[in-house]
């Protein structure tokens, strides 16, 4: 039985032995002692299961906030092993999750960076070589991501497949980080709209 159809059944009980009660208030032992008994047994419950539900809500919210850290850090560390030669606007620092605003103007400024420009070429070899050393992990952690929103494993996916295509060479090197970076932007997004991120309130 579901935790919202228990909740129900208290209520229900403890109407029924409300009517009992009021009703049949002078009849003896049964309504004059068992009843009231009852009633306050199926009202603790339902106290218990409404805590209960506040407080499993909050452990669920903080597990998925560390795994959106953890995820966060493997992005962190993309961002700053790929792109740590660009100019200030294009750099999004710590990329925490509380930076959301700055994050996105940052990460806008460098897609437009690169779609206008390209990569130079000891980027691409840079970017070609992260990819191939840190695709697998990518592509492992693609359940991990499942644990958050929709969009953030969506977003997850799409990262690690254009990493592989950067890897396999079956996308260029410039295409392929411009979408891991929209994605990343993405994944950015849907944490700070859902709350999920260090220092959410």
């Amino acid at each position: 039985m579901g935790k919202k159809s228990f909740a129900m059944l208290l209520v229900v009980s403890i109407v029924i032995m409300s009517l009992v009660a009021y009703f049949k208030a002078e009849t003896g032992f049964l309504v004059g002692n068992i009843v009231p008994e009852l009633i306050g047994v199926c009202v603790e419950l339902l106290i218990i299961i409404f805590v209960f539900d506040v407080w499993q809500k909050n452990e669920e919210k903080n597990k998925k906030i560390k795994v959106e850290r953890r995820l966060r850090e493997f992005l962190i560390f993309f961002l700053k092993h790929n792109f740590k030669d660009y100019p200030p606007s294009c750099q999004s620092g710590n990329f925490y999750g509380k930076d959301h605003e700055q994050n996105q103007e940052c990460l806008s400024n460098l897609i437009n960076e690169i779609e206008q420009k390209g990569l130079q070429e000891n980027v691409v070899l840079q970017v070609q070589s992260y990819c191939e050393s840190e695709k697998e992990i990518f592509n492992n952690l693609i359940p991990v991501a499942a644990d958050l929103t929709n969009d953030h494993f969506k977003s997850w996916v799409r990262i690690a497949f254009f990493m592989n295509a950067i890897a396999s060479k079956s996308e260029t090197t410039s295409h392929a980080s411009v979408k891991i970076l929209q994605n990343i932007k993405r994944f950015d997004k849907e944490s700070f709209t859902s709350g999920l991120y260090v220092g959410a309130k």
